[in-house]
């Protein structure tokens, strides 16, 4: 216990005492047939004597006990999962655009996202590229190297309790690269005939 619990307690017993002895004066003990004891200020029958209490013990402290205090509101209160979304209703993938296809990237595409607001440090954001997540910081890019063909894209914004705040529109891509086929010289038939 610390020496202010330790104040208070011997406050309160204080003052319990010292209502109990103007109320009646008088504390009795009362020992039943099991030996459990039990403490009134009701004469238990007739004859029953008071006990002689010692008086209480106060010790003074120059330390004072802080009253607690309510938390200021702002810091009580968070932002609930409805109005983070409204605050980032335009977090949206701003690369690549819906049907873009790119051609001669060595395979490459970078992925950008984020909003107008400020983004918070400890939210994160979540890839998905085909489906498969990717740990990702909450506003920035990534570079993919993906393979030929049709890709999709969103992003999740999760809170700093890793709660989902809002998910952008799912973008459609296409990563195409030249045929080493294509333009090659075609052998042409010879005509034997002379």
């Amino acid at each position: 216990m610390n020496k202010g619990m330790i104040i208070a307690l011997a406050c309160c017993l204080v003052f319990a005492g010292s209502l109990a002895a103007q109320s009646s004066g008088e504390i009795y003990k009362v020992v039943d047939e099991d030996g459990n004891v039990t403490f009134t200020d009701q004469p238990p029958g007739d004859g029953a004597e008071p006990m002689d209490l010692p008086p209480l013990s106060v010790i003074e402290s120059d330390i004072a006990v802080p009253a607690p205090t309510a938390p200021a509101a702002e810091e009580a209160q968070e932002p609930t999962v409805r109005e983070l979304r409204r605050q980032y209703r335009d977090f949206r993938i701003t690369q690549p655009q819906q049907e873009e296809t790119f051609w001669g990237t060595a395979n490459s595409v970078v992925v950008s996202w984020g909003s107008s607001q400020s983004i918070p440090p400890e939210f994160s954001a979540r890839l998905y590229v085909d489906g498969e997540p990717q740990g990702v910081p909450g506003n920035g890019s990534m570079t993919l190297t993906l393979d030929r063909g049709e890709h999709q894209v969103y992003v999740e914004l999760l809170d700093a309790r890793k709660r989902q705040i809002i998910k952008t529109e799912t973008i459609t891509f296409f990563v195409k690269q030249h045929s080493a086929q294509f333009n090659r010289a075609v052998p042409t038939p010879r005509n034997n005939s002379r």
